[in-house]
């Protein structure tokens, strides 16, 4: 974790502006320390310079004279001051003439001929020299001054300095940190209330005030708050009201449901009771009329009506069967079944089919066992054969199946009229056709391939559509093995 982290905004605020000012401070001594270092030392040389040219100037006549008493004189006079460690004199051979105090600090070369003065700097004293001059060049002098002075001077600007720079930065610390209340204590403050309001809780508000902009900044962050939980307590309202009528309306819905399924249930089996009745008079009738070519045309219209009733009867049963699904009431009872012994049986049953609109009929696959519902499964292909037999007119039909990783892959597919791509998702809906004017081409209830769908989703599987690359449909079941 970092390590400001642990510290809240006004405490990161603080040590940021205490390092910067410590930085500061520490780049202002040194730049000060620097800057009198450098006056102090520029000051000191020319003073010490001047006071060099002064010795060789007392020193002249005793250098004419080549007197070593008089020299020693001059060289004790200016070596009496406290700050002087040695005074010296040369002449114009660099023989010593007079010595007082410390000359071995200073090594220069004893013998040169110079106009200008000069001085070397060494770690505790520096050393002045100066050329002795009357009408030609007479010796030298040099004067050893002590640093220990100047380095107190130093040591007390640098101690001065650095106390007045913490002074002053402790000042500016105070100053500072009384202000960073003013603003890190207000947004704090905002953090705070805002991460309770983001937890949930409600009649949160701040309270920090100051200049005027800090006030207007309250009383809108507050505004904005109270906006906030009306809008959330309107819109609870809003969702509770409606979860109160979606339940009531769910509760209607299968209630409805409910009453629809036992209302079909009742009214087809009202409708099926005498629809046999009829069904058994037609077929007596039937067997009854003499085998005469004057009754050809009775026979014939029996025949129709028996069709009829046929018809009418399985969208009875289809419907019964559409209400059990709806109410979940239907139960699948898995078997062991010969995969081509159903597919056989299945084609065989459309063969009527078949041959009204001339289509025959191919059969792909090998035999294999599988467990699943045959009666689902019998209806399943029963409804998906019928449907292409009713839409293809002298064409074929193709009924293939395979094995593919513990699913039975199914396809239907035929060479009729085809389903436009747009109502592909639509076709499984129940009650729907394509065309559902009362004028159209093909007959039927649009039940067969809802109840498909149905029973395909009841052996865990699912059933797709898409069109044939030639023409007509193909549509492919994929069911898993109940065994597996």
């Amino acid at each position: 974790m970092n390590l400001l982290d642990r510290y809240n905004i006004q405490q990161r605020f603080n040590l940021l502006i205490f390092i910067s000012i410590i930085l500061a401070s520490c780049f202002l001594i040194g730049f000060m320390h620097k800057l009198i270092s450098n006056y102090i030392n520029d000051y000191t040389s020319h003073y010490w310079r001047e006071h060099t040219k002064t010795f060789a100037d007392s020193a002249i006549y005793p250098a004419i004279l080549s007197s070593t008493s008089q020299s020693e004189s001059v060289a004790h006079s200016f070596a009496s001051d406290k700050n002087v460690l040695g005074a010296t004199i040369y002449n114009n051979r660099g023989e010593l003439l007079a010595s007082y105090g410390a000359r071995s600090v200073c090594k220069v070369t004893p013998f040169f001929r110079t106009e200008e003065s000069s001085f070397l700097d060494n770690r505790d004293s520096w050393c002045f020299y100066s050329p002795i001059y009357q009408e030609s060049y007479l010796g030298y002098v040099e004067l050893v001054i002590s640093k220990s002075e100047y380095d107190l001077v130093m040591k007390k600007l640098l101690l001065g300095s650095i106390l007045i720079t913490l002074i002053f930065s402790l000042f500016f610390i105070i100053i500072v940190r009384r202000l960073s209340r003013l603003f890190t204590s207000t947004l704090m403050e905002m953090a705070m209330v805002l991460n309770k309001v983001s937890l949930g809780e409600r009649g949160n508000r701040v309270h920090f005030s100051g200049v005027s902009e800090i006030n207007n900044m309250r009383i809108t962050l507050n505004e904005m708050l109270a906006n906030i939980e009306l809008t959330e307590t309107e819109l609870e309202k809003s969702v509770e009201e409606r979860t109160s009528a979606l339940k009531i309306a769910l509760e209607s819905s299968k209630t409805a449901n409910v009453y629809k399924a036992q209302i079909m249930s009742m009214v087809s089996h009202e409708m099926k009771t005498p629809l046999h009745a009829i069904g058994g008079y037609l077929q007596l009738l039937a067997e009854r009329l003499p085998d005469d070519p004057a009754y050809r045309e009775n026979r014939a219209l029996h025949a129709k009506a028996l069709v009829r009733v046929n018809d009418l009867n399985n969208l009875i049963d289809n419907i019964l069967l559409h209400a059990q699904l709806e109410a979940d009431r239907y139960e699948v009872a898995l078997t062991s079944i010969s995969i081509a012994h159903l597919m056989n049986a299945c084609a065989e049953n459309v063969g009527p089919l078949l041959n009204r609109n001339r289509n025959r009929i191919q059969l792909i696959g090998s035999d294999t066992m599988f467990v699943s519902d045959s009666e689902v499964l019998r209806h399943i292909l029963n409804n998906l054969l019928s449907n292409a037999c009713k839409f293809t007119v002298d064409g074929v039909i193709t009924l293939t199946w395979r094995l593919s990783q513990a699913f039975l892959i199914i396809e239907v597919a035929d060479t009729g009229c085809g389903i436009p791509a747009e109502f592909c998702d639509q076709i499984f809906d129940p009650w729907w056709q394509i065309d559902m004017s009362l004028s159209r081409r093909y007959g039927g209830h649009g039940l067969g391939l809802a109840i498909t769908k149905q029973f395909v989703q009841r052996l865990n599987g699912d059933i797709s559509v898409e069109p044939n690359l030639l023409s007509g449909t193909i549509f492919t079941i994929r069911i898993p093995n109940s065994k597996s």
